[in-house]
Parts: C-alpha cells; structure tokens; sequence
C-alpha cells in the first residue's frame, strides 16, 4: 500500500467528499463550456448557461447553490439543468468511496483526477455525442507517462507494460470492433472517440480493465438504450461514452472484487 498521511477516517473522509464535491463543480463547468467551444479558465466566473450572468461565490456552493435557487437563475429565472447538482453529488461520492478504497494516499489523489476527467467527457458526450480528443489522447498520453516516469506509489499501481497492453488492447480492439461494424452494416456503430476513451481507460487501469469496463457499459447502457429506441426508433442517438465512464469508475473502485466476479473466482 501506498505511504499514506496520519489522518483518521472522520476527518479524511469529509475532506475527501468536500474535494469531491469542489472537483464535480469544476467538471460541471468545464464540461458545458467544453460543449460549446469555450475555454475552461475564461471567463473566471461561472456564469448561468441561459443568460451569461455571472453567479455569486454562494450561488457557486455545490450542490447548496442549486438548491437555494430552487433550480433557477436568479435574473433570468431560465431552469439551471439537474444534471449540474446531479453531477456535483456523484463526484462527492466518487471521492468519498475513493477514500475508503485508497486512503488518504497518492493512489487516492490519481483516482480523484481520473474521476474528474471521467466526469468531464462523459458531460460533453451526453451534449454534444462527442468525446474530444484533447482529452482523451493526452489523458493517455499523461497515464502512460506516469506509468513509465513515476513509481507504483504516485500511480494507480500500473507499470508501463500493463499501461501499454491495455491502452493497445482498449484501443485497438474497439477500433476493430467499429471498423467491423461499419464493414459489415455499412453505417458507423461506434465512434473513434469511444475506442479513445477506451485507450485511456486502459493505459490507466490496464489490460484486466479493458473486458470489464466494455461489459460493464454494455449493460449500464441497455435500460437507456431501451428507452431512447422506444421514444426515437432504433435510428436513435445515444452516447455509449457516459456508461463506459462509469463502469471504469467502477472498475477504479473495486477492481479486484469485480475481477473475480469476472473470471468466477472466490471474492478476496
């Protein structure tokens, strides 16, 4: 286990979902303007998506803010999306569970980063059914880097030839996986922007990430996909980036347990 800081639970753990909730803020912001073309440091202010006014420090209380507005901007009275709150709530838990797994560790703070950039791409897919590439690629870049420059103590415990199996196979396999799709069925199946994610999901996490990561967001995806065919038809639109996300989190969170679930071993 990784060196860690002579901090007890009660204090590390609401620490840790106080930075859980300050980082799903940032992702919140940073996913819209993302969305729209903007830059993540300009303007300096959060500002309401409807009329751009800017937001007050207690308007930009995670999770209290919303709530003290009743879900709308104070000028404009425009309705600020649920997601927004929604999001903040998941990166406070993520961070709250991330410490239980972890820690106050560096492990833990490597988690938190790959929460919060799992949470950003997964804000713009569900806007824009896109997944950037100046995200993706340099956050694998950025994990194979660190696999191979840092020791197991400043990463999530991923040596570079696990980071490079999984990112070829995470990647690579997708890719193949879409290629032939579109081969077969003459229409795009997946997007590159999900084998990307995939890349990144297993220069970080490696090769064993890769198989429970796709299964895992598979299933999330199948009541979703469900729904949006009922309402859409089978020509309906939905982003498979925001369900890879989460079973990567989940992966991150309890991966030996989900591991021997896999391969139908006992529990450790």
């Amino acid at each position: 286990m990784p060196a860690s800081l002579p901090l007890p639970d009660t204090v590390f753990l609401p620490l840790a979902g106080l930075l859980g909730l300050a980082l799903g803020s940032f992702a919140t912001c940073a996913g819209h303007r993302l969305a729209e073309g903007g830059s993540v440091l300009s303007p300096a202010r959060s500002y309401c998506p409807a009329c751009a006014h800017p937001l007050s420090w207690r308007e930009n209380i995670p999770l209290l803010g919303w709530l003290l507005l009743g879900g709308r901007c104070r000028f404009c009275r425009a309705p600020i999306p649920a997601r927004y709150p929604l999001a903040e709530l998941f990166s406070g838990l993520f961070a709250v569970f991330a410490g239980l797994a972890f820690g106050p560790t560096p492990h833990f703070l490597a988690a938190v980063a790959f929460g919060t950039l799992l949470l950003v791409l997964s804000l713009i897919d569900l806007t824009t059914c896109l997944l950037p590439d100046m995200l993706t690629l340099p956050g694998a870049g950025a994990a194979f880097a660190c696999s191979l420059l840092l020791p197991p103590l400043w990463t999530l415990g991923i040596g570079w030839e696990s980071a490079l199996a999984g990112g070829l196979l995470g990647g690579g396999g997708l890719w193949a996986i879409a290629a032939l799709y579109r081969r077969i069925r003459g229409v795009d199946g997946l997007g590159l922007g999900d084998a990307k994610l995939m890349l990144l999901v297993g220069a970080l996490l490696g090769p064993a990430a890769v198989g429970i990561t796709l299964f895992g967001g598979a299933l999330l995806s199948l009541p979703a996909g469900i729904v949006a065919a009922r309402q859409g038809g089978m020509q309906a639109r939905l982003p498979f980036g925001p369900f890879l996300c989460a079973a990567a989190a989940g992966y991150l969170l309890g991966g030996p347990w989900l591991l021997h679930l896999w391969l139908g071993l006992p529990l450790p």
